[in-house]
């Protein structure tokens, strides 16, 4: 029989534990690594079978957003539902006292949630609150398929992971408020591009014509105004280039799937889509897949196929093709949405390109 670990072996244990948690925080790992690596290295660490992130909605609901269990453990998925009433759980205790709470047994407890927990086989669970901003954002919680209980003052081991969990939250809230600031600076300066420098050229463009007009046809001056005419035009047309590119009117106005097929007929690449969202997401999202597509096509120098697919709770973007350079940008705006982008595996000349960016329940 293998003797117990001392305390300062467990202490160690759970340091190194809360170690790797607290560097995919350091690190910005998207939200769903850091939910998944919380709740599997605490329970782990409590000998518990399971293990799991879950959101709260509103005072009596909860959904499962991401879940660690043994092999052969049922519990409840991912995407999951169920309410949870009175003390009948400890979810209801800790949105409640905002403290680690624990329930040893379900069998006397009634509801929606004692009825899944039973079914699912778990006798007992533990949970410690997630707070953020002053408020209980949702729950980390481990479960209990033994008879034996846990240990007493085992649910106050969760609380640091569950700390480390809000502090992802916030990080993230705050990478995607920046990336909502620089989409918003785009379009001013898309729109200041197009009501100040580029009617100013328009204007110019049309007096230069109408000196054209009266100059001395074949004279020195008719042909400098004709040149001055040609270059008002390509500048007209670059700022109308750069403009779409900031950030394109189509994308504000129609949504992310019309903009690609502008971006897609405008390129000098054959660009092939081969799907396209149907709805309208929020407009940092948008904005930053098809900042990821339109870097893609835009370095590439030949032809491209793009998939931009809607699988509910994310988005799944694919460029096959001579895309993958100059994406830092989009890789960073990526990222600052809890989304993961990368390039590769390379076949024969075709480099392949994904990304993947969560989007709002």
């Amino acid at each position: 029989m293998a003797m117990a670990a001392g305390p300062e072996v467990e202490r160690a244990e759970a340091l190194a534990a809360l170690h790797r948690v607290a560097m995919l925080v350091a690190r910005a790992a998207p939200l769903e690594s850091v939910f998944h690596a919380a709740g599997e290295q605490i329970a782990l660490q409590l000998g518990a079978g399971a293990g799991a992130v879950l959101r709260f909605l509103g005072d009596e609901r909860a959904v499962v957003l991401s879940s660690w269990r043994e092999t052969g453990i049922r519990g409840l998925p991912v995407n999951a539902e169920g309410d949870f009433e009175g003390p009948q759980s400890a979810l209801a205790q800790i949105r409640t006292t905002r403290l680690p709470a624990r329930l040893d047994s379900y069998d006397q407890s009634r509801g929606e949630l004692p009825r899944i927990m039973r079914a699912s086989g778990i006798r007992g669970s533990l949970a410690a609150p997630v707070l953020v901003d002053g408020a209980v954002w949702g729950a980390l919680a481990v479960s209990n398929f033994r008879e034996e209980p846990f240990p007493l003052g085992a649910e106050q081991r969760l609380a640091p992971f569950a700390e480390l969990v809000a502090q992802a939250i916030v990080n993230a809230e705050a990478r995607r408020r920046l990336v909502q600031a620089a989409d918003e600076s785009r379009q001013r300066l898309e729109r200041e591009l197009h009501e100040g420098a580029q009617q100013h050229l328009l204007a110019l463009t049309l007096k230069l014509r109408l000196a054209h007009e009266r100059a001395e046809a074949g004279s020195l001056l008719a042909q400098l105004l004709a040149e001055a005419i040609t270059d008002a035009n390509e500048a007209t047309s670059a700022l109308d280039d750069l403009g779409r590119s900031l950030h394109p009117a189509v994308l504000v106005e129609r949504g992310l799937a019309p903009a690609l097929q502008a971006l897609a007929a405008r390129v000098a690449i054959p660009v092939h889509l081969r799907e396209v969202p149907a709805r309208r997401f929020h407009a940092t999202t948008e904005a930053t897949i098809y900042g990821v597509v339109a870097d893609g096509v835009r370095s590439a120098d030949c032809e491209v196929e793009v998939s931009v697919a809607d699988r509910g709770d994310r988005l799944h973007v694919e460029l096959r093709g001579c895309a993958g350079t100059g994406l830092e940008d989009a890789t960073d705006r990526v990222a600052a949405l809890g989304g993961h982008l990368e390039i590769g595996p390379v076949a024969g000349e075709d480099t392949v390109v994904h990304a993947t960016v969560p989007v709002d329940r």
